[in-house]
């Protein structure tokens, strides 16, 4: 099979289509779509362990990438997480998720990670009628969706992205109660400054910037709010379920995976991106 590995961390250019065997395992799928996230650009540059302290690192080469869409040998059309990365033409799915007739390729990656992070989130949050809610890179994959779960709960959403909306310039901005945090660094200091004191929740589930959010016990303590992390018990189905209009991005080929990488770094892309093999 065709496979983009990289035998050194570095930038975008690391990153070549190979010829490898196939992969071993019982459900063998031939991969249709595969998506691509912000993430395996950290990866790939070698920072994964000092964003993410328990992530143990790959052991190079290293096929990249955690989701696909594929047929299996009987037919199925499936998604799921495969077992040895996803930037190939064949994968195996060991917990593989049937596909509804009505999602296309491109829909069910956008559902499928960051469906599930932002029904997680939204969840954590408890997001109620008349809330003000901040939701930070508004025009990506999960941010899109948080601001339409945010809205069917009835709260006021304050949209902030870089192609538009409300920015990033937020003085004088009215406290909020619910902040969706994935950048980071100063963006998501400021964002946790907005909370409502006694009431504001922050639901944290990335950091784009590549700093962690620099937020203290004390900080906490001082505004009576809280900070979370994500749940881990959304399923696709369930997020299938609600009928969310996921924000579709960019198709590339396997070979242009690269470009795709650059595209991520350069904070030029909107919506769920995805390679076809």
């Amino acid at each position: 099979m065709k496979a983009v590995r990289f035998h050194e961390f570095g930038g975008p250019e690391v990153l070549k289509v190979e010829e490898v065997p196939d992969p071993a395992g019982d459900t063998l799928v031939d991969v249709t779509a595969i998506g691509l996230n912000y993430g395996e650009t950290v990866i790939r540059r070698g920072k994964g362990r000092e964003l993410f302290p328990w992530y143990p690192g790959p052991s190079l080469p290293v096929i990249l990438g955690s989701e696909v869409v594929g047929t299996t040998r009987e037919g199925r059309r499936v998604m799921g997480v495969p077992r040895d990365g996803a930037y190939a033409t064949k994968a195996v799915v060991e917990n593989p998720i049937d596909v509804p007739d009505d999602v296309s390729d491109h829909e069910a990656l956008a559902l499928l990670l960051q469906g599930t992070t932002a029904v997680a989130a939204a969840k954590e949050a408890r997001v109620q009628p008349g809330d003000r809610v901040l939701v930070e890179a508004a025009s990506g994959g999960v941010g899109s969706l948080l601001v339409q779960l945010a809205e069917r709960a009835g709260a006021t959403v304050l949209a902030a992205s870089s192609k538009g909306g409300l920015g990033y310039d937020w003085d004088g901005l009215e406290p909020v109660d619910v902040v969706f945090e994935s950048i980071g660094g100063e963006v998501g200091k400021r964002a946790f400054e907005l909370l409502k004191d006694g009431v504001g929740r922050m639901v944290v589930f990335g950091y784009a910037s590549g700093e962690p959010l620099d937020v203290t016990a004390s900080d906490i303590f001082r505004k009576g709010v809280a900070v979370m992390g994500l749940p881990r018990d959304v399923t696709p189905e369930e997020v299938f379920e609600l009928r969310l209009k996921p924000n579709l991005g960019d198709v590339y080929r396997l070979d242009e995976i690269a470009e795709a990488h650059r595209a991520l770094e350069a904070r030029t892309t909107t919506g769920k991106l995805i390679a076809r093999p």
